[in-house]
């Protein structure tokens, strides 16, 4: 049999390449019907930009028909893997560009996996919610409300009678703080509020709370609500801390059983000490933000509202405040919680609400609408976040 009769026998091989995340590079000899194991491979490294040959390293296939190199200190290299071949089988080579991936670009991947996940499991939450109509811890239907504003600046009821007779007092205009609002937070979900200042956030908690009543509109709550919009709101400043536990418990809907029962938790936990039995004229912001949020967790709610209420008291009772928080935010109750705080919304919650001009901008799955925002914000120019902020 001549050379050229033999050539025309032999069986075609393919080489494959691949890079085993920037660790190793796989050569794998292949043909038609089966795998080429013992065999030698050439691996050539060149200088990406010049096509220079650094180094040529050989390694012999396993088993499998697999030749691993070590891609250490091998980056922005060309590889070129060669097979020589035998007298069975035609030679193959085929090339490969390694361009290792930095920290940051690993990092991007990892969280765009990470969203995508979230956002399947947020998905597939929602529509299990909506099969039933009885897990709505909160709804609001088309809520409005709207303030008088003005500029007049009458500081003593003198001036306030003289322009009042003259006509010269300035007439209040309608300010439509939240504008035909519609959601539903369904019960156990973990909800963020995002938006800038003056968009209307805290107003909507307060409506939910119901400290206010809408001009418009229907707000339906399923459950005991603990509002922390404004630690110690609701204290009376000639009382002592104690008589405040009860007056302020009451205001929460505690009953007076209750406080008792709980008292010793509460003055425990606020660090207050003797102090509690002091007016609470006499105490520090610190002081009266550690009694209010003691008061308005010491149940687990149905319904928990939080406006920009995480850095309470000092570091020791921040880091305390945010277990106790977290722990409730583990079980069952309904959380929502408005921050200014980007990376608390991502952490603590699935769904996020944005909230522009009093109106629902979008409502999604939080990384999603955390990165929607975040975007605007970026591209937004100092006058237009002026602006809204003075909205």
């Amino acid at each position: 049999m001549d050379n050229e009769t033999i050539e025309n026998n032999k069986k075609d091989i393919e080489i494959f390449l691949e890079n085993q995340n920037d660790v190793s590079l796989l050569a794998i000899l292949k043909s038609d019907t089966e795998t080429l194991a013992n065999q030698e491979v050439l691996f050539n490294v060149f200088d990406g930009n010049n096509n220079i040959l650094i180094r040529t390293i050989s390694i012999k296939t396993d088993d499998d028909g697999k030749a691993e190199l070590d891609l250490t200190g091998i980056n922005n290299k060309m590889v070129e893997a060669i097979f020589y071949g035998n007298k069975d089988f035609n030679a193959s080579k085929e090339k490969i560009i390694i361009k290792k991936k930095g920290k940051d670009e690993i990092e991007q991947e990892n969280y765009e996996l990470e969203k995508m996940e979230k956002l399947i499991a947020y998905e597939k939450q929602q529509k299990e919610f909506e099969k039933g109509h009885d897990n709505i811890a909160i709804e609001l239907k088309h809520v409005s409300l709207s303030f008088k504003i003005g500029n007049d600046k009458i500081d003593n009821l003198k001036e306030y009678v003289i322009r009042t007779i003259n006509r010269t007092k300035e007439k209040k205009r309608n300010f439509k703080a939240t504008d035909d609002v519609s959601f539903k937070i369904y019960k156990g979900e973990k909800v963020g509020l995002i938006g800038y200042n003056g968009a209307g956030k805290s107003t909507l908690l307060k409506i939910i709370s119901g400290v206010y009543t809408p001009d418009e509109g229907e707000v339906i709550i399923n459950g005991n609500i603990a509002p922390l919009l404004s630690l110690g709101a609701g204290f009376d400043k000639n009382f002592s801390g104690r008589e405040n536990i009860f007056l302020n418990g009451s205001i929460l809907g505690y009953n007076e059983k209750f406080l008792r029962s709980k008292y010793d938790e509460i003055v425990e936990f606020s660090e207050l000490g003797d102090f509690i039995n002091f007016p609470v004229k006499n105490y520090s912001k610190g002081m009266l933000s550690k009694l209010g949020f003691s008061i308005a967790t010491v149940v687990n709610p149905d319904i928990l509202i939080l406006d920009e209420v995480l850095g309470v008291g000092d570091v020791n009772f921040r880091k305390k405040s945010r277990e106790r928080l977290q722990s409730l935010m583990e079980s069952d109750t309904t959380v929502l919680f408005v921050s200014h705080s980007i990376g608390d919304i991502r952490t603590i919650c699935q769904k996020a609400i944005w909230i522009e001009k009093g109106k629902i901008r979008e409502i999604g799955e939080s990384n999603e609408i955390c990165d929607k925002y975040l975007a605007e914000a970026e591209n937004a120019s100092s006058d237009e976040i002026k602006k809204q902020k003075l909205k």
